[in-house]
């Protein structure tokens, strides 16, 4: 959240309004539930599957703040008004909120649905054969508005179309070069008499009138309950304080970063005790061409789809579109990128036995995978993660480097069907036994300034990736 959003929410909470005292209640109540927020940890199991990461411009970065005004004017407007901010590309919704009519449940379900898509799970209907890609119905009701204020707000818009769907208020959002961005489109319906605002999301690729068809067939159950309030009971607010303390606790874990002794040197081991496995890294070197790399072999290659279109003849890698993103993921800016290849020479070993470990837990493979972690020296000298980023323009379709992770592997024993799709970076190991081999990853070569590595480390997968714990291994001397 920017500094800005932050003072402009501190001035709505300190704000004066004349209400009374059972109104009062019920605001500070559902501020209660404003103020709460969702962890996001990273787990901290092995990776086994890889699957496209794709940049969701449609949702926007900033908070929809929840404003409060005189209830005796909301009586008869139902259950909320709208407020709506357009400028500059960015469209904002919030919410005055009548928090003296009981919420209630609402439902969407489609009736139609374009050919090829089935419903995939709750409000989740895709393309057969084509998970993640298709439509997202999202009902929110007077009290999960709030937990999902990150949808409300929207960047790169070209178009807000307001029209009537179904008897309702319908705003069709359309976004700014949807080729080039891979953008879909949202189309949201408004009912305040009934207490509800539903969203429907699209992928790239689902015509706009497909869209509308779905919204037009919705069907639409609400429902009272008892149980729904505002407020949260003193056992629900004794648990988000819980949660916050947790949080908080977490990011100033995340954030303490690690200090230039705990990051495994280049020839020392690391030695990972949730999983039994060391890591060494041997030797690291940059190539210009992927057929420069001793022992180079297609088999080695995780997914040749995603490689060979990206390769000159002479095994140099193309050029392709790249955005720079800030922290809030908002563009800093487009350049071209050419990457290189860096190799890691590995030895990996399996110390403890698969049914060894003192917790009781088993496993059945070792990773050998790991990915690259991009770094910076702070002023307290610790080392912690950058928080700007690089994708590649979704237009590209450029996925090499995914999660920075590795795409290829000298070693490879699962090399088919559902064994390579999730276990291609695997190996099963005997208690005691050691492999050597070589990872290749695909680096912009402006990410290493005259092919220097001081600013990037290795995660191995075996490590848990505990981001409040890293464990990182060198690729070069720092620092």
């Amino acid at each position: 959240m920017s500094e800005d959003r932050k003072r402009l929410e501190e001035q709505v909470l300190k704000q004066s309004i004349p209400v009374s005292k059972i109104t009062e209640d019920k605001i500070q109540a559902a501020y209660d539930i404003v103020r709460a927020k969702s962890r996001q940890k990273a787990k901290a199991t092995p990776m086994r599957s890889r699957r496209s990461l794709r940049h969701v411009w449609a949702a926007g970065l900033a908070a929809a703040l929840i404003a409060v005004s005189g209830l005796g004017v909301m009586a008869s407007m139902g259950y909320f008004t709208k407020n709506v901010q357009e400028a500059d590309g960015k469209v904002s919704y919030s919410f005055e909120v009548n928090y003296e009519l009981k919420p209630v449940e609402v439902k969407a379900e489609p009736t139609y649905l374009p050919e090829g898509m089935i419903k995939q799970e709750e409000g989740k209907y895709f393309f057969e054969g084509n998970y993640g890609h298709g439509i997202s119905i999202m009902p929110m009701n007077m009290v999960n508005i709030d937990a999902q204020k990150e949808m409300l707000d929207f960047s790169h818009v070209e178009q807000v179309e307001k029209t009537t769907i179904g008897n309702m208020e319908a705003h069709i959002i359309t976004y700014q070069e949807p080729d080039k961005y891979l953008t879909g489109e949202d189309l949201f319906l408004f009912n305040p008499e009934d207490g509800y605002v539903i969203r429907i999301f699209a992928d790239y690729g689902v015509p706009a009138e497909e869209v509308k068809k779905v919204a037009e067939g919705l069907k639409i159950t609400v429902t009272e309950s008892e149980d729904l309030t505002y407020g949260l009971t003193p056992e629900e607010q004794q648990k988000q304080a819980a949660a916050e303390a947790g949080d908080a606790q977490w990011e100033s874990l995340v954030e303490k970063g690690v200090t230039i002794d705990q990051i495994t040197k280049p020839g020392e081991t690391l030695k990972c005790e949730g999983y039994g496995a060391s890591y060494t890294v041997n030797d690291v070197k940059i190539y210009d061409s992927l057929f420069d790399v001793p022992g180079y072999t297609e088999q080695g290659v995780y997914d040749l789809e995603r490689l060979s279109p990206w390769l000159n003849a002479d095994g140099t890698h193309k050029p392709y579109q790249r955005m720079h993103l800030d922290q809030e993921g908002e563009i800093l800016e487009e350049t071209t990128a050419t990457p290189k290849f860096l190799a890691v020479q590995v030895t990996a070993e399996q110390y403890i036995g698969y049914d060894e470990f003192s917790d009781g837990s088993t496993q059945d493979s070792t990773a050998l995978d790991a990915r690259l972690v991009y770094v910076e020296k702070r002023a307290d000298g610790t080392w912690n993660f950058r928080k700007d980023t690089y994708e590649a323009v979704p237009g590209e379709r450029y996925e090499l480097q995914m999660d920075a992770s590795a795409f290829y592997l000298s070693c490879p024993k699962n090399i088919n069907g559902e064994e390579r799709l999730h276990s291609f970076f695997y190996r099963s190991m005997a208690k005691g036994e050691s492999i050597d081999y070589t990872l290749i990853f695909a680096v912009d070569a402006d990410r290493m300034p005259s092919d220097s590595l001081a600013n990037i480390v290795l995660c191995f997968n075996g490590t848990g990736n505990d981001e409040t714990n890293p464990m990182w291994s060198a690729l070069t001397e720092m620092k």
